[in-house]
């Protein structure tokens, strides 16, 4: 066997030293006796050794390659499973139409992620329904306030030329048709102001307003539209701090939802009078219109604040059914609420309850 003489000089420094030699595993040692000083070199091949390496290279391939394969199966799996909710949801929502609103997606029984999900995809719908509903009647209603002052006017004036009329019934009949379409253009301002009320914070300009200040104009604005009608304020004792009366709103949309309550109070009152009553504290403003009336059967109060709906009752007074509708939507733009308590034979009190600027850190 040739050795390198470095690896001796490493042997006798180091003690020991292993090397391979033409293929051998080797060793090389270093002995020193009592008169003696040697380097002891043995080399053999590891037959047994090589095998057991083969054998654990092989293993650990078949390892490598299996652990892939069960890998990408099981990831298959699972990703199959953690994805059908969102399958199921997928073709949930693609059976759903304008025409289908009230199908609902599947949320399942355990409360996950997935439940949420399909939970808030229902919230959604409900509202979408809702609103297509509300834009349906809506539409219809409107059509018919339309559709009867026109018939009105067509036949009049179909039957007023079919024969030669006396100057006195040309006069009636222009009157009569006057009248409609005075009718239509109320209702006209009226449906705009109704579409106004129902659209977006987004639009309306916004600023601090004194809810005190806009109920003092009240009387007045009540008046010119009727001079049988009266309001009575009643402000109690209000907060010394003017910041306790202040909201965030739309100075014209508040005014207009207020005045709308407070002429239905008036024109369904005994004694055409409307008592407004004002509070505050830290976190709300309170506004309570009551009037002496007739007041509302208690199955109609939860119809009251739909658009063109009328009490039977109360159809000969004339109106569109939409004051209540709007001051609602303008209300709830402004973050507020209505509440509305009606004795039959007694009277109705309204409540408006409106977030104090203070309490609001934005519109």
């Amino acid at each position: 066997m040739d050795v390198n003489p470095k690896i001796l000089q490493e042997v006798r420094t180091g003690g020991s030293h292993y090397f391979t030699n033409r293929n051998k595993e080797a060793i090389a040692y270093h002995y020193v006796g009592k008169d003696l000083d040697m380097v002891i070199i043995s080399a053999a091949n590891d037959e047994d050794g090589k095998q057991n390496l083969m054998h654990l290279r092989n293993i650990l391939m078949l390892s490598f390659f299996w652990g892939i394969i069960v890998t990408m199966l099981v990831g298959y799996l699972f990703s199959g499973k953690l994805l059908s909710p969102i399958k199921k949801i997928t073709d949930d929502v693609s059976e759903i139409s304008m025409q289908n609103l009230a199908r609902r997606v599947s949320a399942g029984s355990v409360k996950d992620e997935w439940f949420n999900l399909a939970d808030t995809f229902n919230q959604l719908l409900d509202q979408l329904q809702e609103g297509f509903e509300l834009q349906r009647r809506f539409i219809a209603n409107a059509s018919h306030e339309l559709s009867t002052p026109l018939t009105s006017i067509s036949s009049q004036l179909q039957v007023t030329l079919e024969n030669e009329r006396s100057p006195g019934e040309y006069r009636e009949v222009i009157q009569s048709v006057y009248n409609d379409v005075h009718y239509m253009g109320k209702l006209t301002q009226t449906l705009l102001e109704f579409a106004r009320a129902s659209g977006n914070k987004g639009g309306l300009e916004i600023n601090l307003i004194r809810i005190d200040e806009i109920i003092l104009r009240l009387p007045s604005e009540v008046a010119r539209i009727n001079e049988a009608y009266s309001v009575v304020l009643d402000f109690g004792e209000l907060p010394e701090e003017e910041e306790k009366l202040l909201v965030f709103g739309n100075e014209t949309l508040l005014l207009t939802a207020i005045k709308n309550i407070v002429l239905n109070a008036c024109k369904y009152s005994s004694n055409r009078q409307a008592n407004i009553f004002l509070k505050a504290d830290e976190k709300n403003i309170v506004v309570s219109i009551e009037d002496r009336g007739v007041g509302i059967p208690p199955d109609e109060i939860e119809n009251i604040f739909q658009p063109f709906y009328r009490v039977d009752d109360y159809r000969m007074e004339g109106g569109f059914g939409l004051g209540l509708s709007m001051a609602q939507r303008i209300v709830k733009l402004h973050k507020g609420n209505i509440s509305v308590r009606s004795v039959v034979g007694e009277g109705t009190i309204f409540t408006i309850t409106l977030p104090s600027a203070t309490n609001m850190t934005s519109f």
